[in-house]
């Protein structure tokens, strides 16, 4: 590599520590931002001076000097909230359209039965963005699948070319990604783990899925899929999963599957409601096979927080006795290590919001 591709590189990189360093921490001095990164105040000066121009920065006002002589320090805080994204959610139960800042705040959603058929898919979000006034503001797409990410099996569409569709139908730059990993995402950006060390996300509900989240990076594979919890083996002599095995934790817990099992005709918010002992036996198992697949995956990993995420822990009783279970499990988990996302509401468009804002602001290459 060059010299001047190395310098390129680095100044990318050092731009992208300033913009998660005032996401993460909220408005900070230029001297603040030189030692927490351990920056020159040359090299921070130049490079805040840069985004200042974009309008990627503001000035925020002074700093609070009380008890302390000399000049003012001036406080930079992000410019998010002029930058638009729209977003496309695609899950087994349907899908959301939405628009909405980079600073996370839903301008405009709506939900979908869900659609096989991409043509159409195109044509509804053509419809969407065209009552939309903003139009123009829209900065780029983000596009959450379930599944993976190979040009040859884009996940839940089984489509190919995917993301050259969707830019040419919508005249916006497109990015992709798997569900799960995109909802880590916005768990780091927006959520309550910006700062921490290491931090287990679960995706529990339609299906299971799981990201981990380290030194501020979703963490991926070698084959660039995430930590896949889900497809942990916890009964041999299950059904058949998607992937191959047999017994996969999502083939066991998902909500089809626990419908299944209860077997009564009514949705799962109908059978919570509508409690007997025998439901109350099957829920009490699946998510028993949760927590120790959750336990052990963070025994392993040494995490300093679980995340949890999904419709599964829009119930009450779920989110206890998940919890009660986890420290029964591992005795060197504290129940404040584990809580239920701020984001949990927002999951139909907060991760497509956040792969848009990570590639086309925090880590923009221009």
């Amino acid at each position: 590599m060059t010299k001047g591709l190395n310098l390129q590189s680095l100044k990318i990189e050092n731009r992208s520590l300033i913009l998660y360093a005032l996401n993460s921490e909220g408005a900070l001095s230029r001297k603040e931002l030189s030692a927490k990164l351990g920056l020159t105040p040359a090299a921070v000066t130049k490079i805040c001076a840069a985004l200042i121009e974009k309008g990627f920065v503001k000035e925020s006002g002074e700093a609070d000097m009380a008890g302390k002589s000399g000049r003012k320090e001036i406080m930079l805080s992000l410019c998010l909230d002029g930058r638009l994204a729209f977003g496309i959610n695609a899950e087994k139960d349907g899908i959301t359209l939405s628009v909405s800042d980079f600073s996370g705040r839903l301008l405009k959603r709506e939900r979908l039965g869900f659609i096989s058929d991409v043509d159409e898919v195109i044509k509804k979000s053509r419809s969407f963005l065209d009552t939309f006034e903003k139009r123009d503001k829209i900065v780029a797409a983000g596009v959450c699948i379930i599944g993976s990410l190979s040009e040859n099996d884009f996940g839940i569409w089984k489509e190919q070319h995917l993301k050259e569709r969707f830019e040419k139908a919508f005249d916006l730059p497109v990015v992709i990604e798997n569900n799960v990993k995109a909802f880590a995402e916005g768990e780091l950006l927006y959520g309550n783990v910006r700062s921490a060390g290491s931090v287990l996300f679960l995706k529990w509900g339609p299906g299971v899925g799981s990201a981990i989240i380290a030194n501020g990076k979703v963490f991926s594979g070698n084959d660039s899929s995430i930590t896949e919890i889900g497809h942990y083996i916890v009964n041999p002599a299950g059904v058949r999963c998607r992937c191959g095995r047999f017994g996969c934790l999502e083939t066991e817990v998902s909500e089809d599957a626990i419908l299944s099992e209860i077997n009564n005709g009514q949705t799962l918010d109908e059978s919570f409601k509508n409690c007997n002992n025998n439901i109350i036996n099957i829920i009490d198992h699946k998510i028993d096979m949760v927590a120790l697949t959750l336990t052990n995956t963070a025994t392993i990993l040494n995490t300093n927080s679980i995340v949890l995420f999904g419709t599964m822990f829009n119930n009450d009783f779920v989110q206890a006795k998940l919890k009660k279970q986890c420290l029964r499990y591992n005795t060197n988990l504290s129940e404040d290590m584990i809580e239920v996302s701020k984001l949990n509401s927002d999951g139909d468009y907060i991760g497509a919001t956040a792969i848009c804002a990570k590639k086309f602001f925090f880590e923009s290459e221009d």
